[in-house]
């Protein structure tokens, strides 16, 4: 069996008294013959641009239908008063708001909703007559769901109260008497309005000045009554208000318009009613609003120049996630103008992994989720025109007063050649230490090959040695030496090695450092004593730190051979030992040969060997293998030298 659709849904019908009373109340507004279209048909642009929905209506309710008097974005002429959003509008106080008509069981199978136009959120205020009866509603509509915050709302009440004031408005201009004279009833109404009015008759004589028109005009009415309206105000005569106002007599129409008058210094808001003999004139003093929108506009535009002007790539979003900003770099960047969606800008993926990143964690959707900024974010943007970049976004929210999101602004780098350069510079470090490990397999393979025939040379020179003859000692000798030599270098270039791949690891212990400096000292003493020189200290004691042994020997040992090896006879080398509470210092120094200044940045390289050094037995790696073995304990290395002077060099390690 087929299922008949579903019924629409109704509003329980009101009591009978009170709807008679209202129909009344709405048929004395005059409203469904005549409706005022201009003047209500600039409220509804305005609806549809402040709450940026597309379709804002007027609409007034009488026994069985729903009339739209104005509408933006739907052409609606009437429609049954049962199906009617706004019949419901009407049976409470206060803005009605239907976020999602489908999750409001009122309305999720209403044929409104289910068919064309598909309504999906709906916000109603009621149009309240002075008695108290609402004769029906400025209402918003959009196709996708929404949210009216309570600022929102009552700012949607306030355009349905100037509906409302501008349906008074007509309804007692329609109802002055050309005569002078009018009745008490007429006379408190309009004392009693908060606009100010006057009257004018065919002649442009004043025939009625209400007191709040006093008060604006700042002259009494009995100034003013009886007398011409161009003579009382000459500023007024040839202005735009004198054209404005005969052309409402001429053309027998109403004018709106916004005027200032410079001898009050004040801008006027002016509504004038052609009638029989004459012309009224109601008008507010809006002198506050143009000055604020003014102001406003003016920082605007100064906002709008910095960010059109900046270097920097800016572009803003509304809450609904149109691209209201964009200065020239972010076009260029993001291949975007105003007014697209802030999805269209293409595909976003992580920059490590090139994951795509889906739509609810875009820096947009979580800045509107979460309420806060989202900093140095960084992605690879695929675009709609298949061009890559890749990009880091900064983006901030900027709030209503009651907290709620209502635009982020974005800052968006081109970092494509940042990130380019990354790249390159991770493929030249792995080339590089696949170079070293390389380098380091290459070293131990011939260590191992020049260590077998360099034992057996040894050990025959040992034997020849001994059996040898006295004036054959002497080669032996120098063979034991040279042999002795080569394993040293050798040594020395596999240490530097396992140095460079970094996988040697300190031995942390707690050190008597005075006590290291100090042996050391004595173990270069003999050596001193041989070259005629003086070997002097100066150790703090105690003396303690957290430091490898072997590493903290072999870094003495060579700062003090290298002092030794380069000072002249008579010369002193001192060795120095202190501390502080985060650090300890050794310090050589020698009154020898000195380092020329040219070969400083060169000092610590491998195989580095400066001018006077060529004589001088040494591999050229000792202090290249004590800077690395200072930086592994994670110290600082330096040298202070003048040729013919003298060299100190200064480590300072880390106490722990």
């Amino acid at each position: 069996m087929e299922r008949s659709p579903p019924e629409p849904p109704t509003a329980p019908a009101p009591p009978d008294a009170h709807e008679a009373r209202r129909l009344r109340t709405l048929e004395l507004y005059d409203v469904l013959d005549a409706p005022p279209t201009e003047a209500l048909d600039r409220v509804t642009r305005l609806a549809t641009t402040l709450f940026d929905v597309p379709v804002a209506l007027v609409n007034v309710i009488d026994r069985q239908k729903q009339h739209c008097v104005s509408a933006q974005g739907w052409a609606l002429g009437h429609t049954d008063r049962e199906v009617s959003f706004c019949n419901y509008t009407i049976r409470q106080d206060g803005v009605m708001v239907v976020e999602d008509t489908r999750e409001d069981e009122r309305f999720s199978d209403h044929p409104l909703v289910t068919g064309a136009p598909h309504i999906r959120f709906y916000a109603g205020a009621p149009l309240t007559a002075p008695n108290g009866y609402r004769l029906g509603t400025l209402c918003l509509i959009d196709d996708a769901p929404r949210t009216l915050s309570a600022e929102e709302q009552d700012l949607l009440a306030d355009l349905a109260d100037i509906v409302m004031d501008e349906l008074n408005l007509r309804h007692y201009a329609s109802d002055l008497d050309a005569s002078r004279e009018l009745s008490e009833q007429r006379k408190r109404i309009l004392e009693s309005i908060t606009d100010a009015f006057y009257a004018v008759d065919e002649n442009w004589t004043f025939t009625y000045v209400n007191a709040q028109a006093e008060e604006f005009l700042e002259r009494p009415r009995e100034e003013l009554l009886g007398e011409s309206l161009w003579e009382s105000f000459p500023a007024t005569v040839g202005s735009r208000l004198q054209d404005k106002y005969e052309t409402a007599i001429e053309e027998e129409t109403t004018v709106e318009f916004v005027e200032y008058y410079p001898p009050l210094n004040r801008w006027f808001e002016v509504k004038a009613f052609p009638f029989e003999g004459g012309l009224s004139v109601y008008f507010d003093d809006v002198t506050d609003r143009v000055q604020a929108r003014e102001s406003l506009r003016r920082e605007r535009d100064l906002t709008e120049a910095i960010m059109g002007t900046s270097v920097t790539a800016l572009l803003s979003v509304d809450r609904t996630g149109r691209i209201t900003f964009a200065n020239e770099p972010a076009r260029s960047i993001l291949g975007i103008t105003d007014g697209h969606r802030y999805q269209e800008v293409g595909t976003l993926y992580t920059l490590e992994g090139r994951e795509k990143v889906p739509e609810d964690e875009w820096p947009f959707t979580r800045i509107m989720r979460e309420r806060t900024p989202v900093s140095d974010e960084r992605y690879v943007l695929e675009r709609p025109d298949g061009e890559e970049r890749y990009i880091r976004i900064n983006g901030a929210p900027l709030h209503t007063p009651d907290g709620e999101v209502r635009q982020v602004v974005f800052s968006v780098d081109d970092i494509t050649d940042q990130v380019e350069y990354e790249h390159k510079l991770e493929a030249a470090k792995e080339e590089a230490e696949r170079a070293s490990r390389l380098k380091s397999a290459f070293l131990t393979n011939m260590s191992h090959d020049v260590r077998t025939p360099l034992s057996s040379i040894l050990n025959l020179a040992e034997l020849l040695s001994r059996e040898a003859p006295d004036d054959c000692q002497d080669r032996i000798d120098l063979i034991e030496r040279s042999s002795y030599r080569l394993l040293n270098t050798i040594d020395s270039v596999l240490d530097l090695a396992k140095l460079e791949s970094g996988t040697v690891e300190p031995d942390w212990e707690s050190v008597d450092l005075a006590d290291e400096l100090l042996g050391t000292a004595e173990i270069f003493q003999p050596q001193a004593d041989e070259h005629d020189l003086t070997l002097r200290t100066d150790v703090q004691e105690p003396l303690t730190a957290r430091l490898d042994s072997s590493m903290l020997h072999r870094i003495a040992d060579n700062l003090l051979s290298n002092a030794l090896k380069f000072t002249e006879p008579g010369g002193t080398v001192t060795l120095r030992g202190s501390g502080t509470d985060d650090a300890v210092t050794i310090e050589v120094e020698d009154t020898g040969v000195g380092i020329a200044e040219d070969f400083l940045p060169d000092l610590f390289e491998s195989f580095a060997r400066g001018r006077g050094q060529a004589g001088t037995e040494g591999s050229g790696l000792g202090l290249a293998i004590t800077k690395r073995l200072t930086e592994v304990m994670g110290g600082t290395i330096a040298v202070d030298s003048e040729e013919g002077v003298g060299t100190t060099v200064t480590v300072r390690l880390p106490r722990r």
